[in-house]
């Protein structure tokens, strides 16, 4: 981060300063962890609105299945309006429109409008993930890089791991509807205080940069020309079959509920553990892809998790080792994502950074939705602990991609003169 400042000066371009940078990376974490929170908080809501609005499991199927399609298509979308929108604007003006849409949801009187508006909800939050990791690495350069995105993603795994405990309180003494506006507030007042409190980095450039601004399409060939950042996303798609919070999350209480015939409460405590895992992994990662090369740090964690989930069911119904390897899990299968996000800024210039997130957050919605009809195949006909030998099997053909990939990041001089073209 220092030397992105250092550089900054020297061409003499507006200071962003650390302040300004600290102030990025708390508001859109900030949001990351309200984004998750609100998902949380949905699942609770469904069982009550199914038997006040009087629709069924079929209806409820079909909203959560053109909700993450509109989600999974909106961020190639958001980060193609990331190269023509000031980006805290849109990320600002996005998350205040999520939480408008929490009150609307809160005072539906029938199934249409409960669906219209928590599918307009995905779109107000499409551009969390892609615009909000390219906004910070704009703020974050080089040497805390890794750190700052590990934090983005962290913050977002504390909210779906604290909130659901609290919305069930919540719930349980107001009710659904007002738990839902108490939910949607923080939203509100996170966007409007990024609209008014953060910058983008290379807005002071816009003038220039409109005349070299591409076509949507054009940006994303580019984008899909890199090589490195191809074998990226095929890592990140791949591995999607184990380090999914879709997969691991919820096939592993299956296991131990199912397999192992634990009760409720130590199902609780052994998936708590892993979702502890899944908090202290990213910032572990982070900060490891800051001190060494992030390909080696990624390739280490798909060990680790492959050896883990491989080995899970011989654990057996011991609590202590149980809650041991959900713990490791945790720690390895969700550190891998800030790696990933340090590794596409390493392999892509301040052209194609925008389009780069857009396309490694679908590629990451999309694979989610392939990979989780498929697990459930697998454990429908061959049993779930055939499920952690598909996980395994996942982060060894991941650590393969790596491999295969041999990338390599940019050279410093580039980067600096990304630095010169962004923000001179």
């Amino acid at each position: 981060m220092n030397d992105h400042h250092d550089h900054h000066h020297e061409a003499g371009g507006h200071d962003h300063g650390h302040h300004g940078s600290g102030r990025a990376l708390t508001l859109i974490s900030l949001a990351h962890g309200i984004n998750h929170g609100q998902s949380a908080l949905k699942p609770l809501v469904y069982p009550l609105v199914l038997i006040q609005l009087g629709f069924g499991y079929a209806e409820l199927g079909i909203m959560l299945g053109v909700a993450s399609a509109v989600g999974g298509s909106l961020q190639l979308v958001a980060g193609g309006l990331g190269r023509l929108v000031k980006r805290h604007l849109l990320l600002g003006l996005g998350n205040a429109f999520v939480g408008i849409c929490f009150v609307l949801i809160a005072v539906a009187q029938s199934f249409p409008q409960f669906f219209l508006w928590t599918v307009m909800s995905r779109v107000g939050g499409a551009a969390q993930h892609p615009v909000g990791s390219a906004l910070l690495s704009h703020h974050f350069r080089h040497k805390h890089l890794g750190t700052a995105l590990a934090a983005h993603f962290t913050a977002g795994n504390v909210g779906t791991a604290l909130i659901p405990l609290f919305a069930a309180i919540l719930i349980s003494l107001w009710g659904w509807r007002i738990t839902t506006v108490l939910f949607a507030l923080p939203a509100i007042v996170v966007g409007l205080a990024m609209c008014i409190f953060l910058k983008d980095p290379r807005a002071e450039n816009e003038p220039e940069t409109r005349t070299t601004k591409h076509t949507f399409w054009q940006d994303s060939k580019l984008a899909l020309g890199n090589l490195n950042l191809r074998w990226i996303l095929l890592a990140s798609v791949v591995a999607a079959g184990g380090s999914g919070h879709g997969i691991v999350s919820t096939f592993l209480p299956l296991y131990l509920t199912h397999n192992l015939g634990m009760g409720s409460t130590t199902v609780g405590l052994v998936f708590t553990v892993m979702m502890i895992g899944s908090i202290l992994g990213p910032m572990l990662g982070g900060k490891l892809a800051d001190r060494w090369h992030p390909q080696k740090v990624l390739l280490g964690a798909y060990i680790v998790a492959a050896l883990t989930t491989v080995s899970f069911p011989w654990a057996g119904t011991d609590l202590f080792s149980t809650s041991a390897a959900a713990l490791i899990l945790g720690v390895s299968a969700f550190g891998t994502q800030p790696i990933l996000q340090t590794m596409v800024v390493q392999v892509t210039d301040d052209r194609i950074r925008d389009m780069g997130f857009a396309w490694f957050y679908t590629a990451a919605f999309m694979a989610g939705a392939i990979w989780s009809p498929a697990v459930g195949y697998i454990a429908q006909f061959f049993g779930l602990t055939a499920v952690f030998g598909a996980m395994a099997v996942s982060f060894v053909l991941a650590s393969l991609c790596i491999v295969l990939g041999q990338l390599h990041s940019l050279p410093q001089t580039q980067l600096a003169a990304n630095d010169s073209w962004s923000h001179s």
